[in-house]
């Protein structure tokens, strides 16, 4: 709650420091459109809070996608990789292909009760991570830019995709032949976070760090020596425990994520402690470390393999390995840079560049779409302190600030209509 408030108190200094910039009229356009199904969108997002399904079994979700989209008229397939569906909105006129992604999937939780007044239906399930809003938007987004399609060129793309949580769904959409289904030029998606309601923060190249499991194995049991290889292993940190532990600087203006000398930029941090586990007459160590870019990884590797060549302890390593443990998420450079040019130049008061890239494991297989295809992924805050709603994904308190929904719409359905203007 405290950093959730200080980071509110920096973001908000920052944003009314900004100049207003005067809507276009296609701006305009998507921002009437938006507001006018307001409701409809807060009751359709209450609808899927109090019906959360978890992963693989996205059954309701699903058909509710399905018929919103064919309703609006758009090109609609079912089934893609499981549960997910594609909606396309053609305009027969020349400009990029520009897709959307949103999950659509809840999490199986024991946590406290649901504090939202409409709470999930479904014991033990709970939309704590915000793919509910993330699917509204991406429906109300479609919703307005069908509406405006007359004013508008390219192609677009809704892709509602199954199975996030568990970093399945993305692979089985494109092994069940997404790209064979759309010819996307770029793909963005969202997602909530603690950030002040309507704060759109990203930056290009790694958003969430490289997360690896560091497994050393030994052909010995001898403490001294697996004591000598731990300190070896801790030399891989470049921070001090203290800039990433529970009285980190994260939301310093100057060295947190969005600060202008922020430590999270380049980094190599261990996230647990090292343990050892017995195998016959082996020993096996292992730990958790973030690492911020394939630079700091690469470096690691090397000062890792180092102890091949170390005189009192080469003789009893035996392997030194990083195991992946989740999808590394890279936001396209130039895709990213233009999305940050277009939406600064319309909407710099809610518009961030990050600085840093954030540590402790989080990921999205989203980045398995951008391995594809050019595109970024976004944060945007959905948080209103002063009404205890803190956006914070997973935890049992997670609320979100409904006014991200109509904010969204507009901010992300001009990015697309932007994008597709702009040449193939």
């Amino acid at each position: 709650m405290i950093r959730s408030l200080i980071l509110f108190l920096i973001c908000s200094s920052w944003i009314y420091a900004q100049d207003m910039v005067s809507p276009t009229p296609l701006q305009q356009a998507i921002k009437t459109e938006s507001s006018l199904i307001k409701d409809q969108l807060i009751s359709l997002r209450r609808d899927l809070h109090q019906h959360p399904e978890i992963a693989g079994n996205e059954k309701r979700t699903s058909a509710v996608i399905s018929k919103l989209l064919n309703d609006l008229g758009l090109e609609v397939h079912e089934a893609v990789g499981g549960y997910g569906v594609v909606g396309i909105l053609k305009t027969d006129k020349p400009g990029k292909h520009i897709a959307w992604r949103a999950d659509i999937d809840a999490l199986s939780t024991n946590l406290e009760e649901d504090p939202a007044d409409f709470k999930s239906v479904n014991k033990g399930v709970r939309h704590i991570c915000g793919h509910d809003v993330h699917t509204t938007i991406a429906l109300g987004i479609a919703h307005s830019l069908t509406q405006l399609k007359a004013q508008l060129s390219g192609t677009y793309y809704f892709v509602f995709q199954p199975a996030e949580e568990n970093i399945t769904g993305a692979k089985a959409m494109l092994d069940d032949g997404l790209l064979d289904l759309i010819q996307p030029d770029e793909f963005f998606a969202l997602h909530m976070t603690p950030f002040p309601t309507g704060i759109v923060a990203t930056k290009p190249g790694e958003l969430y760090a490289h997360y690896k499991k560091v497994v050393v194995r030994l052909d010995t049991q001898d403490p001294k020596i697996i004591d000598a290889v731990k300190e070896q292993m801790r030399t891989l940190t470049t921070v001090k425990d203290t800039m990433f532990g529970k009285d980190s600087s994260f939301e310093d203006p100057i060295k947190g994520i969005v600060g202008t000398e922020s430590i999270y930029q380049k980094y190599s941090f261990r996230e647990s402690d090292i343990w050892a586990q017995q195998e016959g007459e082996q020993t096996i160590l292992h730990t958790y470390y973030s690492f911020s870019d394939d630079a700091a990884l690469s470096d690691a590797g090397l000062q890792l393999q180092n102890l091949f060549d170390h005189e009192e302890l080469s003789t009893y390593i035996k392997s030194c390995d990083f195991e992946p443990v989740s999808y590394v998420l890279k936001n396209h450079p130039e895709t990213t840079r233009a999305a940050l040019e277009t939406l600064q130049q319309q909407f710099p008061q809610q518009t961030l560049e990050l600085s840093g890239v954030f540590p402790g494991g989080r990921s999205d297989d989203f980045a398995l779409f951008l391995d594809k295809v050019p595109g970024t992924y976004f944060f945007v805050g959905a948080t209103d302190v002063e009404k205890n709603i803190i956006a914070m994904p997973h935890a049992p308190f997670f609320q979100v600030d409904e006014k991200v929904i109509g904010q969204s719409v507009e901010i992300f359905g001009w990015l697309m209509a932007k994008r597709a203007r702009s040449p193939r």
